[in-house]
């Protein structure tokens, strides 16, 4: 059953690659109790998941071990893309600019369809957010959402604030 992970396929791929890249793969399920056991152990968290339970458990995580999370969300040819730094409490997190749960019945991938290339831009732009990050520079999304449209080729980035009741109050 383990063979058949998505995970572990990539892993053979990125090795076949370069070999000295440590590839760790974890072999759970996305839940309450892995991923904070994950993402205690990293300092960056970039979200490729499919599903808003899971970004949002990856947030609420990010939010309690002080982390840097980036996380990038698509649908056809629009795609998402947040960066916050919770070692300091001052901006929001993905709580405060999804307000209510979005339902993944109604957004999911099946239902929508992704582009491959939008797939791909989207996971540039989160690994280019994260470079950034570790090599310094302040020029970041950091309470921003970066909206592309890829149809019509439209780019907007929208300044949104911390929510008082939120998770990250």
């Amino acid at each position: 059953m383990l063979e058949n992970l998505k995970s572990l396929s990539q892993k053979k791929k990125l090795s076949l690659i370069n070999k000295d890249t440590k590839i760790i793969v974890f072999k759970s399920r996305a839940n309450d109790n892995s991923l904070r056991k994950i993402v205690e152990k990293f300092d960056i968290i970039i979200d490729g998941s499919d599903n808003f339970k899971t970004k949002l458990l990856l947030n609420k995580f990010s939010i309690l071990f002080k982390k840097k999370f980036i996380s990038g969300a698509i649908s056809r040819y629009d795609g998402h893309l947040f960066n916050f730094d919770f070692k300091s409490k001052k901006g929001p997190c993905l709580k405060c600019f999804y307000q209510s749960v979005p339902s993944d019945e109604i957004f999911n991938c099946e239902s929508e369809g992704i582009l491959g290339t939008t797939a791909s831009i989207i996971g540039n732009f989160q690994a280019n957010e994260a470079i950034k990050f570790i090599v310094g520079i302040k020029n970041n999304l950091n309470s921003h959402i970066l909206i592309l449209d890829l149809l019509n080729l439209k780019f907007r980035k929208v300044f949104f604030k911390k929510r008082k009741n939120c998770i990250c109050a």
